[in-house]
Protein backbone atom coordinates (compact mmCIF):
# COMPACT_ATOMS: atom_id res chain seq x y z
CA UNK A 1 0.00 0.00 0.00
CA UNK A 2 1.47 3.34 -1.05
CA UNK A 3 1.94 6.07 1.54
CA UNK A 4 -0.02 9.28 1.09
CA UNK A 5 2.05 12.33 1.92
CA UNK A 6 0.34 15.46 3.20
CA UNK A 7 2.06 18.51 1.80
CA UNK A 8 2.30 21.44 4.17
CA UNK A 9 1.63 23.92 1.38
CA UNK A 10 -2.06 22.95 1.08
CA UNK A 11 -4.91 23.31 3.53
CA UNK A 12 -4.52 20.81 6.34
CA UNK A 13 -8.25 20.28 6.73
CA UNK A 14 -8.85 19.54 3.07
CA UNK A 15 -5.78 17.29 2.92
CA UNK A 16 -6.87 15.25 5.91
CA UNK A 17 -10.44 14.98 4.63
CA UNK A 18 -9.22 13.81 1.22
CA UNK A 19 -7.70 10.66 2.74
CA UNK A 20 -10.00 7.73 1.80
CA UNK A 21 -10.33 6.24 5.28
CA UNK A 22 -10.97 9.63 6.82
CA UNK A 23 -13.49 10.55 4.15
CA UNK A 24 -15.49 7.35 4.66
CA UNK A 25 -15.49 7.84 8.43
CA UNK A 26 -16.58 11.49 8.30
CA UNK A 27 -19.33 10.72 5.80
CA UNK A 28 -20.74 8.13 8.20
CA UNK A 29 -20.70 10.69 11.01
CA UNK A 30 -22.36 13.32 8.83
CA UNK A 31 -25.51 11.20 8.46
CA UNK A 32 -26.53 12.17 11.99
CA UNK A 33 -24.87 15.54 12.52
CA UNK A 34 -22.91 18.03 10.44
CA UNK A 35 -21.61 19.66 13.60
CA UNK A 36 -20.24 16.36 14.92
CA UNK A 37 -18.55 15.80 11.58
CA UNK A 38 -16.78 19.16 11.80
CA UNK A 39 -15.70 18.48 15.38
CA UNK A 40 -14.32 15.03 14.51
CA UNK A 41 -12.64 16.49 11.45
CA UNK A 42 -10.85 19.04 13.65
CA UNK A 43 -9.75 16.28 16.02
CA UNK A 44 -8.22 14.31 13.14
CA UNK A 45 -6.36 17.41 11.94
CA UNK A 46 -4.89 17.76 15.44
CA UNK A 47 -3.98 14.07 15.35
CA UNK A 48 -2.19 14.58 12.03
CA UNK A 49 -0.24 17.51 13.49
CA UNK A 50 0.80 15.25 16.36
CA UNK A 51 1.96 12.51 13.98
CA UNK A 52 3.98 15.01 11.95
CA UNK A 53 5.73 16.29 15.07
CA UNK A 54 6.28 12.84 16.58
CA UNK A 55 7.86 11.45 13.41
CA UNK A 56 9.69 14.66 12.46
CA UNK A 57 8.28 14.27 8.94
CA UNK A 58 5.01 14.12 7.07
CA UNK A 59 5.14 10.55 5.73
CA UNK A 60 2.79 9.06 8.32
CA UNK A 61 -0.84 10.08 8.09
CA UNK A 62 -3.98 9.42 10.07
CA UNK A 63 -4.77 6.86 7.38
CA UNK A 64 -1.46 4.97 7.26
CA UNK A 65 -1.30 4.83 11.07
CA UNK A 66 -4.33 2.51 11.04
CA UNK A 67 -2.40 -0.20 9.19
CA UNK A 68 0.53 0.09 11.60
CA UNK A 69 -1.77 -0.22 14.58
CA UNK A 70 -3.57 -3.24 13.16
CA UNK A 71 -0.19 -4.94 12.67
CA UNK A 72 0.80 -4.07 16.26
CA UNK A 73 3.80 -2.14 14.99
CA UNK A 74 2.80 0.77 17.24
CA UNK A 75 1.39 0.55 20.76
CA UNK A 76 -2.03 2.19 20.63
CA UNK A 77 -2.03 3.16 24.32
CA UNK A 78 1.37 4.82 24.21
CA UNK A 79 0.29 6.63 21.04
CA UNK A 80 -2.89 8.02 22.61
CA UNK A 81 -1.12 8.96 25.84
CA UNK A 82 1.50 10.87 23.83
CA UNK A 83 -1.27 12.62 21.91
CA UNK A 84 -2.79 13.83 25.19
CA UNK A 85 0.58 15.26 26.22
CA UNK A 86 0.90 16.92 22.81
CA UNK A 87 -2.52 18.57 23.11
CA UNK A 88 -1.81 19.83 26.62
CA UNK A 89 1.62 21.25 25.85
CA UNK A 90 1.35 22.69 22.35
CA UNK A 91 -2.18 24.13 22.25
CA UNK A 92 -4.29 26.41 24.41
CA UNK A 93 -7.12 23.92 24.67
CA UNK A 94 -9.54 23.33 27.51
CA UNK A 95 -9.70 19.93 29.16
CA UNK A 96 -13.14 19.43 27.63
CA UNK A 97 -11.76 19.98 24.10
CA UNK A 98 -8.89 17.54 24.69
CA UNK A 99 -11.29 14.86 25.93
CA UNK A 100 -13.58 15.47 22.95
CA UNK A 101 -10.71 15.17 20.46
CA UNK A 102 -9.55 11.98 22.15
CA UNK A 103 -13.05 10.49 21.91
CA UNK A 104 -13.18 11.39 18.20
CA UNK A 105 -9.85 9.69 17.49
CA UNK A 106 -10.92 6.58 19.41
CA UNK A 107 -14.12 6.49 17.36
CA UNK A 108 -12.12 6.82 14.11
CA UNK A 109 -9.73 4.02 15.04
CA UNK A 110 -12.54 1.74 16.23
CA UNK A 111 -14.37 2.37 12.94
CA UNK A 112 -11.33 0.93 11.16
CA UNK A 113 -11.08 -2.14 13.45
CA UNK A 114 -8.37 -0.92 15.81
CA UNK A 115 -9.29 -2.56 19.11
CA UNK A 116 -8.94 -0.50 22.29
CA UNK A 117 -9.55 -2.39 25.53
CA UNK A 118 -11.28 -0.14 28.09
CA UNK A 119 -9.38 -1.59 31.07
CA UNK A 120 -6.00 -1.11 29.43
CA UNK A 121 -6.98 2.31 28.11
CA UNK A 122 -7.96 3.46 31.61
CA UNK A 123 -4.65 2.31 33.07
CA UNK A 124 -2.32 3.40 30.28
CA UNK A 125 -3.82 6.67 28.99
CA UNK A 126 -3.93 9.42 31.59
CA UNK A 127 -6.68 11.80 30.54
CA UNK A 128 -6.82 15.14 32.42
CA UNK A 129 -9.76 15.42 34.78
CA UNK A 130 -12.53 17.81 33.93
CA UNK A 131 -13.18 20.04 36.93
CA UNK A 132 -16.58 21.64 36.62
CA UNK A 133 -17.72 24.88 38.16
CA UNK A 134 -21.04 26.67 38.38
CA UNK A 135 -21.87 28.82 35.38
CA UNK A 136 -22.17 32.58 35.73
CA UNK A 137 -25.79 33.49 36.46
CA UNK A 138 -27.46 36.26 34.46
CA UNK A 139 -30.03 38.59 35.99
CA UNK A 140 -32.66 40.73 34.31
CA UNK A 141 -30.53 43.78 35.05
CA UNK A 142 -27.44 42.16 33.47
CA UNK A 143 -29.33 41.37 30.27
CA UNK A 144 -30.81 44.85 30.18
CA UNK A 145 -27.35 46.45 30.45
CA UNK A 146 -26.01 44.24 27.66
CA UNK A 147 -28.94 45.08 25.39
CA UNK A 148 -28.69 48.81 26.08
CA UNK A 149 -25.02 48.67 25.05
CA UNK A 150 -25.89 47.01 21.73
CA UNK A 151 -26.18 49.20 18.62
CA UNK A 152 -26.20 46.28 16.18
CA UNK A 153 -29.75 45.81 14.85
CA UNK A 154 -29.33 42.14 14.00
CA UNK A 155 -27.50 41.22 17.21
CA UNK A 156 -30.03 42.98 19.45
CA UNK A 157 -32.97 41.19 17.81
CA UNK A 158 -31.11 37.89 18.04
CA UNK A 159 -30.28 38.32 21.74
CA UNK A 160 -33.88 39.22 22.56
CA UNK A 161 -35.07 36.09 20.74
CA UNK A 162 -32.59 33.99 22.75
CA UNK A 163 -33.42 35.70 26.04
CA UNK A 164 -37.17 35.18 25.68
CA UNK A 165 -37.26 31.97 23.60
CA UNK A 166 -34.52 29.98 25.31
CA UNK A 167 -33.37 28.21 22.14
CA UNK A 168 -29.77 27.13 21.56
CA UNK A 169 -27.54 29.52 19.63
CA UNK A 170 -27.61 27.61 16.33
CA UNK A 171 -31.34 26.84 16.70
CA UNK A 172 -31.95 30.58 16.78
CA UNK A 173 -29.71 31.23 13.77
CA UNK A 174 -31.58 28.52 11.82
CA UNK A 175 -34.90 30.37 12.01
CA UNK A 176 -36.36 31.08 8.56
CA UNK A 177 -39.07 33.56 7.67
CA UNK A 178 -41.61 30.76 7.35
CA UNK A 179 -40.73 29.46 10.83
CA UNK A 180 -42.19 32.61 12.43
CA UNK A 181 -45.91 32.91 13.09
CA UNK A 182 -46.73 36.54 13.82
CA UNK A 183 -50.48 35.84 13.59
CA UNK A 184 -50.68 34.49 17.15
CA UNK A 185 -49.81 36.22 20.39
CA UNK A 186 -47.25 35.65 21.72
CA UNK A 187 -45.33 35.03 18.49
CA UNK A 188 -44.70 31.34 17.79
CA UNK A 189 -41.33 30.11 16.50
CA UNK A 190 -40.75 26.70 14.91
CA UNK A 191 -37.42 25.07 15.80
CA UNK A 192 -36.29 22.75 13.02
CA UNK A 193 -35.33 19.19 13.93
CA UNK A 194 -32.24 19.39 11.69
CA UNK A 195 -30.68 21.94 14.01
CA UNK A 196 -32.10 20.80 17.35
CA UNK A 197 -29.63 18.95 19.54
CA UNK A 198 -32.17 16.19 20.22
CA UNK A 199 -33.25 16.08 16.55
CA UNK A 200 -36.84 16.73 17.64
CA UNK A 201 -38.72 19.71 16.20
CA UNK A 202 -40.72 21.92 18.57
CA UNK A 203 -42.69 25.15 18.67
CA UNK A 204 -41.84 27.78 21.29
CA UNK A 205 -42.75 31.43 21.90
CA UNK A 206 -40.96 34.75 22.18
CA UNK A 207 -41.93 37.92 24.01
CA UNK A 208 -43.80 40.83 22.45
CA UNK A 209 -40.65 42.88 22.94
CA UNK A 210 -38.56 40.39 20.91
CA UNK A 211 -41.32 40.31 18.29
CA UNK A 212 -41.10 44.11 17.91
CA UNK A 213 -37.35 44.08 17.26
CA UNK A 214 -37.62 41.02 15.01
CA UNK A 215 -40.19 42.75 12.82
CA UNK A 216 -37.96 45.82 12.63
CA UNK A 217 -35.01 43.67 11.50
CA UNK A 218 -37.04 41.93 8.79
CA UNK A 219 -38.48 45.24 7.52
CA UNK A 220 -34.96 46.72 7.38
CA UNK A 221 -33.53 43.74 5.47
CA UNK A 222 -36.21 43.89 2.79
CA UNK A 223 -36.68 47.67 2.62
CA UNK A 224 -37.58 48.80 -0.93
CA UNK A 225 -34.93 51.55 -1.09
CA UNK A 226 -32.07 49.23 -0.19
CA UNK A 227 -28.88 49.88 -2.17
CA UNK A 228 -27.53 48.76 -4.53
CA UNK A 229 -30.63 46.62 -5.02
CA UNK A 230 -33.60 45.67 -2.90
CA UNK A 231 -33.74 42.06 -1.76
CA UNK A 232 -36.47 39.76 -2.91
CA UNK A 233 -38.24 38.25 0.06
CA UNK A 234 -38.36 34.44 0.21
CA UNK A 235 -39.93 32.33 2.96
CA UNK A 236 -36.82 30.11 3.08
CA UNK A 237 -34.46 32.99 3.88
CA UNK A 238 -32.63 32.84 7.19
CA UNK A 239 -33.82 35.70 9.37
CA UNK A 240 -30.43 36.52 10.90
CA UNK A 241 -28.37 36.09 7.72
CA UNK A 242 -27.11 39.32 6.17
CA UNK A 243 -25.31 38.46 2.95
CA UNK A 244 -26.13 34.82 2.18
CA UNK A 245 -29.83 34.57 2.89
CA UNK A 246 -29.90 30.78 2.61
CA UNK A 247 -26.50 29.93 4.01
CA UNK A 248 -25.77 27.44 6.74
CA UNK A 249 -26.65 28.58 10.29
CA UNK A 250 -23.32 27.13 11.40
CA UNK A 251 -21.43 29.67 9.28
CA UNK A 252 -23.37 32.51 10.93
CA UNK A 253 -22.38 31.43 14.42
CA UNK A 254 -18.74 32.52 14.28
CA UNK A 255 -19.71 36.00 13.04
CA UNK A 256 -22.50 36.50 15.56
CA UNK A 257 -20.36 35.13 18.40
CA UNK A 258 -17.57 37.54 17.46
CA UNK A 259 -20.00 40.46 17.54
CA UNK A 260 -21.32 39.28 20.90
CA UNK A 261 -17.79 39.11 22.35
CA UNK A 262 -17.18 42.73 21.35
CA UNK A 263 -20.51 43.70 22.91
CA UNK A 264 -19.55 42.04 26.22
CA UNK A 265 -16.35 44.08 26.32
CA UNK A 266 -18.31 47.30 25.74
CA UNK A 267 -20.86 46.39 28.43
CA UNK A 268 -18.07 45.46 30.91
CA UNK A 269 -19.05 41.78 30.98
CA UNK A 270 -16.01 40.40 29.16
CA UNK A 271 -14.46 38.52 32.09
CA UNK A 272 -13.10 35.08 31.20
CA UNK A 273 -13.11 31.85 33.17
CA UNK A 274 -9.97 31.18 35.14
CA UNK A 275 -7.34 29.49 32.99
CA UNK A 276 -9.61 29.42 29.93
CA UNK A 277 -10.33 31.45 26.81
CA UNK A 278 -14.07 31.00 27.29
CA UNK A 279 -15.92 33.97 28.77
CA UNK A 280 -18.06 33.66 31.87
CA UNK A 281 -21.06 34.91 29.89
CA UNK A 282 -21.80 33.25 26.55
CA UNK A 283 -24.75 33.03 24.19
CA UNK A 284 -25.78 29.88 26.06
CA UNK A 285 -26.14 31.94 29.26
CA UNK A 286 -29.42 33.32 27.91
CA UNK A 287 -30.78 29.78 27.61
CA UNK A 288 -29.87 29.09 31.24
CA UNK A 289 -31.62 32.30 32.27
CA UNK A 290 -34.83 31.29 30.46
CA UNK A 291 -34.73 27.80 31.99
CA UNK A 292 -34.32 29.21 35.50
CA UNK A 293 -37.01 31.86 35.04
CA UNK A 294 -39.64 29.51 33.60
CA UNK A 295 -38.88 26.85 36.21
CA UNK A 296 -39.40 29.40 38.99
CA UNK A 297 -42.63 30.77 37.54
CA UNK A 298 -44.31 27.63 36.14
CA UNK A 299 -42.37 24.50 37.06
CA UNK A 300 -39.82 22.04 35.75
CA UNK A 301 -42.13 20.07 33.43
CA UNK A 302 -43.12 23.12 31.41
CA UNK A 303 -39.54 24.45 31.30
CA UNK A 304 -38.20 21.08 30.10
CA UNK A 305 -40.77 21.04 27.30
CA UNK A 306 -40.06 24.64 26.35
CA UNK A 307 -36.29 24.15 26.09
CA UNK A 308 -36.56 20.81 24.27
CA UNK A 309 -35.21 18.69 27.12
CA UNK A 310 -36.36 15.16 27.86
CA UNK A 311 -39.70 15.53 29.64
CA UNK A 312 -42.13 13.28 31.42
CA UNK A 313 -44.35 11.32 29.04
CA UNK A 314 -47.26 12.13 31.36
CA UNK A 315 -46.91 15.89 30.91
CA UNK A 316 -49.16 16.91 28.00
CA UNK A 317 -50.96 20.14 27.19
CA UNK A 318 -52.67 21.48 24.11
CA UNK A 319 -50.93 24.24 22.16
CA UNK A 320 -53.33 27.06 23.19
CA UNK A 321 -52.82 26.15 26.85
CA UNK A 322 -49.02 26.18 26.50
CA UNK A 323 -49.19 29.56 24.77
CA UNK A 324 -51.46 30.96 27.48
CA UNK A 325 -49.05 29.82 30.20
CA UNK A 326 -46.15 31.56 28.48
CA UNK A 327 -48.18 34.72 27.92
CA UNK A 328 -49.55 35.08 31.45
CA UNK A 329 -46.86 33.54 33.66
CA UNK A 330 -43.54 33.84 31.80
CA UNK A 331 -43.41 36.67 29.27
CA UNK A 332 -43.39 39.56 31.73
CA UNK A 333 -40.30 38.06 33.40
CA UNK A 334 -38.58 37.69 29.99
CA UNK A 335 -39.00 41.36 29.04
CA UNK A 336 -36.02 43.69 29.43
CA UNK A 337 -36.40 46.95 27.49
CA UNK A 338 -40.16 47.47 27.60
CA UNK A 339 -40.25 49.84 30.58
CA UNK A 340 -44.02 49.60 31.06
CA UNK A 341 -43.90 45.82 31.34
CA UNK A 342 -40.70 45.95 33.35
CA UNK A 343 -42.28 48.40 35.80
CA UNK A 344 -45.50 46.37 35.97
CA UNK A 345 -43.48 43.24 36.73
CA UNK A 346 -41.66 45.08 39.51
CA UNK A 347 -44.94 46.36 40.93
CA UNK A 348 -46.39 42.87 40.74
CA UNK A 349 -43.47 41.47 42.70
CA UNK A 350 -43.77 44.32 45.22
CA UNK A 351 -47.49 43.65 45.59
CA UNK A 352 -46.82 39.98 46.23
CA UNK A 353 -44.24 40.85 48.86
CA UNK A 354 -46.67 43.22 50.56
CA UNK A 355 -49.33 40.52 50.47
CA UNK A 356 -46.93 38.06 52.10
CA UNK A 357 -46.05 40.65 54.75
CA UNK A 358 -49.76 41.16 55.51
CA UNK A 359 -50.25 37.40 55.83
CA UNK A 360 -47.28 37.14 58.20
CA UNK A 361 -48.60 40.03 60.31
CA UNK A 362 -52.06 38.43 60.51
CA UNK A 363 -50.54 35.10 61.55
CA UNK A 364 -48.41 36.86 64.16
CA UNK A 365 -51.42 38.70 65.63
CA UNK A 366 -53.48 35.49 65.74
CA UNK A 367 -50.61 33.69 67.47
CA UNK A 368 -50.34 36.43 70.10
CA UNK A 369 -54.11 36.41 70.70
CA UNK A 370 -54.15 32.62 71.08
CA UNK A 371 -51.23 32.73 73.51
CA UNK A 372 -52.91 35.48 75.54
CA UNK A 373 -56.16 33.52 75.77
CA UNK A 374 -54.25 30.40 76.79
CA UNK A 375 -52.37 32.26 79.56
CA UNK A 376 -55.60 33.76 80.88
CA UNK A 377 -57.26 30.35 80.96
CA UNK A 378 -54.29 28.80 82.79
CA UNK A 379 -54.24 31.64 85.35
CA UNK A 380 -57.96 31.24 85.96
CA UNK A 381 -57.60 27.51 86.55
CA UNK A 382 -54.61 28.07 88.85
CA UNK A 383 -56.53 30.61 90.94
CA UNK A 384 -59.47 28.22 91.31
CA UNK A 385 -57.17 25.41 92.46
CA UNK A 386 -55.42 27.63 95.00
CA UNK A 387 -58.81 28.80 96.34
CA UNK A 388 -59.96 25.18 96.82
CA UNK A 389 -56.72 24.26 98.65
CA UNK A 390 -57.05 27.22 100.98
CA UNK A 391 -60.58 26.16 101.86
CA UNK A 392 -59.56 22.50 102.34
CA UNK A 393 -55.80 21.91 102.95
CA UNK A 394 -56.18 18.12 102.50
CA UNK A 395 -56.75 18.73 98.78
CA UNK A 396 -53.04 19.58 98.42
CA UNK A 397 -52.40 15.80 98.33
CA UNK A 398 -54.79 15.29 95.40
CA UNK A 399 -53.49 15.06 91.84
CA UNK A 400 -53.76 18.38 89.92
CA UNK A 401 -55.85 16.93 87.11
CA UNK A 402 -58.54 15.84 89.60
CA UNK A 403 -58.64 19.35 91.09
CA UNK A 404 -58.93 20.82 87.62
CA UNK A 405 -61.82 18.48 86.87
CA UNK A 406 -63.59 19.48 90.11
CA UNK A 407 -63.01 23.15 89.39
CA UNK A 408 -64.76 22.88 86.06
Amino acid sequence: MSTIIIKPTNSRRSQVESLPKVNVFLNSIERNSNQTKRTYHTALVHFQDFLNQAQKNDTITVESIVQSLNKNEINIYELLDSFVSFEMSSRSLSVGSIRLHLAAIKSYLAYHDVDILPTKYKRRVRVPKLHREDEEALTVEDIRKILLSCNNRRLKAYLLVLASGGMRAVEGLAIRLKDIDFSVSPTKIHIRKEYAKTRVARNIYISDEATHFLKQLIAWKYRPNRRPIARKRDVDDLVFAVFHLRGSPGTLYSKVNSEFSKLLEIAKYGERKEGMQRRKITLHSFRRFVKTTISDQVGQDYSDWFLGHAKSSYYTKKEPDRREIYSTKCMKYLTFLDYATFEATGKNIEAKLQEKDSEIQAMKMKYEQDMKAMREEMNQQFNQIMSMIQQNPTLAQVKPEILTKRAT
